[in-house]
């Protein structure tokens, strides 16, 4: 079931050009470039035992509806702007245009599966989606469609969720469509927990950092664009089962940033991916060691 808070309907959208980014970016070179460099793991058993794990779970694999007929279909150009709240979980179908905030407010053991499918979301005050309680989130790009999420400088009462894309939960994106976030007040996307990038093509422009997961970051066979002001890739949080890794294992990543390309609170693994990473102040950052296969 979905709702939706009137507000008072506002005039013009958010202009989505580039970010401006500061100057030094453009430097094609970085101070620091010798980080990671300097603790790259030297055993070659870590590529073949990083190679047999597979860290999608079956909800992350799962492109389409399980049962057409149950899913719940919302079309935003149907919804007066303001708040769209999906407060159901299962399988959800989003499409259509709407300038305000689509907020996933489910209970907190329940999973919510959401389909974006051609939408445009552009907030005048906080995050354009919000995640505000589910056990977890899987957001599935639809093949052949193109997705924009935009919020603005204002966050005002939104402080503590700031990202275009919030999720307080683990959080998924898969699926073979592009998603475009623009990230004009802090963080292009930011999960609280682990964040996957899977498949697709996700193109970041942030103010603050452009993709964070504090617990860890995996990115699998995605074409993953980052410009950001400050970090690249980041993690904050360090612990057992691979909390605060970040892990790119094929796809291609490019990462322009103000800061750190790559901050990582734990290890980082490169591999089988094509990599291009340029940075004001450093490359690659590890509080771990750093696994870099050619």
């Amino acid at each position: 079931m979905w709702k939706r808070d009137r507000k008072e309907k506002r005039t013009g959208r958010a202009a989505r050009g580039v970010l401006v980014l500061c100057a030094a970016l453009l430097l094609t070179a970085c101070a620091g470039g010798e980080t990671a460099a300097g603790q790259t793991g030297q055993n070659a058993d870590w590529l073949a035992g990083r190679t047999q794990q597979d860290h999608r779970t079956k909800h992350d694999l799962r492109t389409e509806p399980e049962d057409t007929e149950k899913t719940e279909r919302v079309d935003l150009d149907a919804c007066e702007n303001g708040k769209v709240i999906l407060s159901g979980s299962g399988d959800i179908w989003l499409s259509g245009s709407l300038e305000g905030q689509v907020v996933i407010d489910a209970e907190e053991d329940e999973l919510v599966h959401l389909y974006l499918a051609g939408v445009e979301i552009i907030s005048p005050n906080g995050p354009a989606l919000w995640i505000r309680e589910a056990s977890k989130v899987v957001v599935t790009l639809v093949s052949d469609t193109e997705n924009v999420l935009a919020d603005s400088p204002d966050y005002t009462d939104y402080e503590e969720t700031p990202a275009c894309l919030y999720s307080i939960c683990d959080l998924t994106v898969n699926g073979g469509g592009a998603l475009q976030v623009f990230g004009y007040h802090e963080d292009g996307i930011r999960s609280r927990d682990r964040l996957k990038l899977l498949d697709g093509t996700v193109s970041v422009q942030a103010k603050g950092d452009g993709v964070r997961g504090n617990d860890g970051i995996y990115i699998q066979g995605a074409f993953v664009e980052i410009e950001s002001e400050k970090n690249g890739l980041r993690t904050v949080n360090q612990g057992a089962e691979d909390r605060g890794v970040i892990e790119v294992n094929g796809g291609t990543l490019s990462v322009v940033a103000g800061q750190s390309g790559i901050r990582a609170a734990s290890d980082l693994y490169l591999y089988d991916v094509l990599c291009s990473v340029n940075a004001v102040e450093e490359k690659m950052r590890t509080e771990g060691t750093a696994y870099i296969a050619d």
